[in-house]
């Protein structure tokens, strides 16, 4: 069974998405949408695909698409994701899954009631610095969780070149949803309690009206505790495009992640400037072939599609990330902790 695949959105992820279903066999790239012609029509014949939207409503009834990848900005989830479920098409979503807990939930029953997979794209479930931690907590190794300390945070490039739409999100939803997924994986514990903190100056001197950062602490339902930092004014001057630490303490001992490896590996030639970059974990192609845990969220999703599987990452999933971010938001405006209520 080869599986028919579109894309919404041809952005910086979707390129990863292109890039994953152009490579595999298993697989045809059937359409790329995006409202701008100009990139989809450059994204679609870039990597082989058979045709290009404007509309993806137009692109939803194409009948050789089997399932598509939401890539548009962080706000702009919901409403793809509706028509997809109702079109009878899979949908992988990229985080956060949406930015409301109504949104969140409407969208996992449109997919329940259409009979269709949807899979949040919580990436970092695949990436071997937490894999690791995981097995060593569930063979005994490390034994139980306690504290988790995560900082994930982006050098001002993200928020000023990379993305577009950046004002109209913030940091806490583009970075925070990894990490409050990750710690809630971690833990194998959903959050009851939420305090978040931050401040505005930097960016909003520089025209973004958005915060710099956010602190949180996230209390669990097994007792286990968080720390989370998320930032988007780290200097341009950093080799990578972030940093990406954690510290997990558990019963029996304690697992470092320093996930800066974007500097392990630099291209420097005379005609090209600054380095170029490879992320050795993340995304790589080597002979041809995919590398790296932002590729293996993406084919673990394909072949669910191909087999019926449920999806390792399930709605449930984006829901309880969309809830916890939404109490994160809470805490800011209240000042003060916010019970997480289900």
């Amino acid at each position: 069974m080869s599986v028919g695949m579109g894309v919404i959105g041809a952005g910086v992820w979707g390129n990863i998405h292109c890039t994953t279903y152009s490579a595999l066999p298993n697989v045809t790239l059937v359409a790329v949408c995006d409202l701008i012609p100009e990139k989809a029509k450059a994204m679609a014949e870039k990597y082989g695909a058979k045709r290009w939207y404007t509309d993806y409503k137009q692109m939803l009834a194409d009948p050789e698409i089997d399932a598509v990848g939401v890539v548009t900005p962080d706000f702009a989830h919901k409403q793809p994701v509706l028509d997809a479920a109702a079109a009878g098409k899979h949908v992988i979503v990229e985080k956060p899954m949406a930015t409301t807990l109504q949104d969140a939930i409407e969208m996992s029953e449109a997919a329940e009631k259409n009979g269709v997979i949807l899979m949040p794209d919580f990436h970092n479930r695949w990436n071997p610095c937490f894999v690791t931690a995981m097995e060593s907590i569930e063979d005994g190794t490390l034994g139980a969780p306690k504290y988790i300390y995560i900082r994930h945070s982006n050098t001002k490039y993200v928020p000023f070149s990379m993305l577009n739409w950046s004002a109209k999100s913030s940091v806490l939803w583009f970075l925070g949803a990894h990490a409050c997924d990750l710690a809630r994986f971690v833990m194998n514990s959903n959050v009851i309690k939420a305090y978040t903190v931050s401040r505005k100056g930097i960016l909003q001197k520089a025209g973004l009206d958005i915060p710099d950062f956010f602190a949180t602490i996230l209390e669990f339902e097994n007792g286990g505790v968080a720390t989370i930092e998320n930032a988007w004014i780290l200097p341009d001057t950093l080799q990578c495009v972030g940093e990406f630490r954690a510290e997990i303490l558990c019963e029996n001992g304690m697992h470092n992640v320093q996930f800066n490896t974007n500097d392990s590996c630099v291209t420097y030639a005379e005609s090209a400037g600054r380095g170029r970059l490879r992320d050795l974990y993340a995304e790589n192609l080597v002979y041809g072939k995919l590398k790296g845990f932002c590729f293996d969220s993406i084919i673990h999703f394909v072949e669910c599609v191909e087999t019926g599987a449920q999806p390792m990452v399930s709605a449930l999933d984006g829901i309880e990330n969309t809830r916890t971010l939404e109490a994160m938001s809470r805490s800011l405006e209240l000042g003060q902790p916010v019970n997480v209520t289900r």
